[in-house]
């Protein structure tokens, strides 16, 4: 099977870019492959869309769809970060109006379900094992329910998360800038007092790390501590009794939660910024997280991918006019969005000055950029 676009991955960002260079171009022949049989119960973190998300729906065509899925409005940020006072960061002043708490799981088959109506091809449950680039078109071996599949295309997306697992087969080296993990639970609202807890997301700092907590559209709250993998490791984060004691130090997350049912044991998620020191290629780039991958405290993950999706379509539209420049602009504009990233990291790490002394928080104010 001959493709004009491949696109490995199925999430945001490959739902995204395809969803791009349709609306540039209908008549582009797109596949996107999945390992995956299905991501209808695949678990992700990633609950909230800033105000401004609003615009890169309308650019991909889409912002009437989005609007009808009914996503809960989202109105700020309420965080204890720097001092013991409670700061909340309110949409109300952005132009662009509120934002959106995601069920996740029900966006993530939005977004699959418009690529499809766009005419985009999946293939679910197949993986990429080889690939290989030649006269100017890649060769792709992928492995599909134990049988091989052979697909062509003139151009590959890797849009496979964190795990970058195409790049990495072409070579580009992956720099990652600390060691952050996430430990979640989920905790029930369907109680009669469960009406009290506030709508939205609060943050939490403590002395190695940071509390995060959001209302979901399903009736059910995410709760997560972001620490580095050996503090977490040495906290024994993932013991539900220690969780729950680091959990009763804390002074509004703890109270958020009082109430409540936790609906599962602690997880752990990597949480990790990083980027690839190349994201592009001869006929192939990386998008979202597989291009570089943000700290859950920046909240952008999902806006990013929807950002890149269009920068990733003007350079692959470019490389189909035998326009290799695209590449490089496209290589230029994910390093300079990296880098504003990350001074905007350090400049609100170093906000938190009561836990300056600790480890967590040393390495946080000692970030070279």
């Amino acid at each position: 099977m001959k493709y004009d676009v491949i696109i490995i991955g199925a999430g945001v960002a490959g739902c995204a870019t395809a969803l791009a260079l349709k609306k540039a171009n209908k008549d582009l022949h797109i596949a996107i492959i999945e390992r995956s049989a299905s991501l209808e119960n695949a678990f992700k973190i990633g609950e909230t869309l800033p105000p401004q998300a609003s615009k890169q729906f309308q650019n991909l065509g889409i912002w009437e769809a989005f609007l009808a899925c009914n996503f809960s409005s989202s109105y700020g940020t309420s965080s204890v970060w720097g001092s013991h006072s409670v700061y909340t960061n309110e949409y109300i002043f952005s132009p662009y109006g509120y934002g959106w708490n995601l069920d996740r799981n029900a966006f993530d088959q939005f977004m699959i379900a418009q690529a499809k109506e766009k005419g985009v091809e999946m293939h679910w449950n197949t993986s990429c094992i080889h690939s290989h680039w030649e006269n100017e078109h890649w060769i792709v071996t992928c492995e599909h329910n134990h049988d091989k599949l052979f697909l062509n295309a003139s151009f590959v997306v890797d849009a496979t998360g964190k795990k970058a697992a195409f790049s990495a087969l072409q070579g580009t080296e992956k720099i990652k800038k600390d060691k952050q993990v996430g430990v979640y639970r989920f905790y029930d609202l369907k109680q009669a007092n469960a009406t009290e807890i506030k709508e939205g997301i609060v943050v939490e700092t403590d002395a190695n790390g940071w509390w995060y907590s959001a209302t979901l559209p399903n009736q059910k709250l995410v709760l997560g501590y972001l620490t580095d993998s050996d503090i977490a490791s040495h906290l024994k984060m993932k013991d539900d009794s220690h969780f729950e004691e680091r959990l009763q130090q804390t002074t509004i997350t703890a109270t958020r939660v009082a109430t409540l049912s936790d609906t599962t044991v602690p997880f752990l998620v990597a949480a990790q910024t990083q980027y690839l020191k190349t994201c592009v290629g001869e006929g192939w780039l990386a998008v979202g997280d597989a291009a570089s991958s943000y700290d859950p405290i920046s909240s952008l993950g999902i806006y990013k991918a929807l950002v890149m999706s269009q920068w990733a379509s003007f350079a692959i539209q470019d490389f189909l006019k035998k326009d290799r420049i695209g590449l490089q602009k496209y290589q230029n504009l994910v390093a300079y969005d990296f880098e504003v990233y990350e001074k905007k990291r350090k400049e609100f790490y170093q906000q938190e000055k009561r836990f300056s002394n600790t480890l967590f928080w040393k390495r946080r104010h000692e970030i070279n950029i």
